[in-house]
């Protein structure tokens, strides 16, 4: 399997694609159309949310499981845009029919709940919620794909009654409802050839020597449970959780592989230790202007110089450069990412409590970056001061994340353009230095 060890962002998809051909199915086991997976391939390039990466190797099949929550309007949509890059995935998506169908009444609470933690508003976290409710009175909270196909009239009054029931709770102004319903369970019965009705699908081609890759949406430090709640995502992120949410027996786990990436990020409210500009940086990204993010890639290019910002002394402002120069923008909500060091506490213990076989760390061309600033190196974070103690674990609440300190220190610039550098050894020997220095501090740490 392959998950994020950080705050999501990681280049999951890159990964993915370069290892694709050990591989005969991709599978999702958790998250919805929140994440974004974005692969480039010659001049095409796609941003996933709901489908599996693998769509440009015509020979491998995508599962989406059980533990997915989808929206299946946007579905079909993401699945017109793969079609128009003239890719085929008839007979080779499979969706879980237990993945819960994520309905109006979620969106309109994750609009009205969501903002302080910083959601997506996509109804996400309503719908993992409704999913542990299973039931209010008469109405089904939980509604799967299966129970839409097995009773479009049920899950017609499903829908609406749980429209009613939200626009009543927080006395709204209702919306036509029906046509709404009336779209979801169209377009199940147009992705009916793709849902899968047969719960072990997935053991059955492993029985058989098929070779399945679960890739994880966001990442471990998002996670609902060990992540820094409540400033997570509402689905298990944790390697742990992939052989529920992915519909196959642990007894096939074969390694864990994590991806990092060299210069941190983080979208969404909520704690984190290395942040250039801390809370400032924090509310900055959050800000909006007209219901709609406000300092968007177009935004910042045209409001500021990044020679400026490198050598203007100001951490804030060093983040929004590295952050232009790196790209760093949400691929759903075109939010911009907080940025911060590479953290090597977390990325240790996200590793640990993973089980972590293999780490890829994208993004190392991009610590070349520091050689334009005012910084005195490449800055890593090796410890965290919490109430006058060093600490080299992430501490189990938000409160503890907020009040850790950085212990930072600084590693030899790295000179000149690493970007097209395709072999370990042709890198510049600070960089190797760099690079066996994590490999180190991650083992004994």
């Amino acid at each position: 399997m392959l998950i994020g060890v950080q705050y999501g962002d990681e280049g999951k998809a890159r990964v993915i694609d370069n290892i694709a051909h050990e591989y005969d199915i991709i599978a999702r086991f958790n998250g919805g159309p929140n994440a974004g997976h974005t692969i480039e391939v010659g001049d095409k390039r796609l941003a996933l949310h709901q489908v599996p990466s693998g769509v440009f190797h015509p020979d491998m099949l995508l599962y989406v499981g059980s533990g997915c929550v989808l929206n299946l309007e946007k579905l079909l949509q993401e699945l017109k845009e793969i079609k128009n890059n003239d890719l085929v995935l008839d007979e080779r998506l499979f969706i879980s029919d237990q993945a819960t169908v994520i309905q109006p009444h979620h969106i309109l609470l994750d609009k009205i709940t969501g903002k302080e933690i910083g959601t997506t508003a996509n109804g996400i976290g309503p719908a993992y919620a409704d999913r542990a409710l299973r039931r209010d009175g008469t109405y089904l909270k939980n509604l799967r794909l299966g129970d839409v196909l097995d009773d479009p009239q049920l899950a017609r009054e499903t829908i609406v009654g749980n429209y009613q029931q939200t626009v009543a709770r927080y006395q709204l102004s209702e919306n036509d409802i029906q046509d709404k319903a009336e779209h979801i369970i169209v377009a199940a019965h147009i992705l009916q050839k793709a849902i899968c009705r047969n719960p072990l699908f997935l053991d059955g081609l492993v029985r058989r020597g098929k070779n399945v890759l679960f890739e994880g949406a966001q990442a471990s430090m998002l996670d609902v449970v060990k992540g820094t709640v409540p400033y997570v995502t509402s689905s298990h992120t944790i390697a742990g959780s992939a052989y529920v949410g992915g519909d196959l027996s642990p007894q096939y786990h074969r390694k864990t592989i994590g991806v990092a990436k060299a210069i941190m990020s983080r979208v969404g409210n909520g704690p984190f230790v290395s942040e250039f500009g801390g809370a400032t940086s924090e509310e900055y990204c959050a800000e909006e202007e007209c219901g709609k993010t406000k300092h968007t890639r177009e935004f910042e290019e045209h409001a500021y110089s990044v020679s400026e910002l490198l050598q203007s002394g100001d951490l804030f402002k060093l983040g929004i450069a590295l952050r232009m120069l790196g790209n760093e923008y949400g691929a759903t909500t075109k939010r911009p990412r907080r940025m911060g060091m590479l953290d090597l506490v977390a990325l240790a213990h996200n590793c640990r409590i993973n089980g972590v076989d293999e780490l890829y760390l994208n993004k190392v061309d991009c610590l070349a970056d520091f050689d334009r600033t005012f910084m005195k190196g490449i800055p890593l974070v090796e410890g965290y001061l919490l109430e006058g103690q060093e600490i080299s674990y992430v501490p189990g609440t938000s409160k503890g994340n907020r009040n850790a300190q950085s212990i930072i220190k600084y590693y030899p610039h790295i000179k000149g353009d690493l970007s097209e550098i395709r072999n370990y050894f042709s890198l510049p020997a600070e960089t190797q230095e760099l690079v066996k220095a994590i490999e180190n501090l991650l083992i004994v740490m």
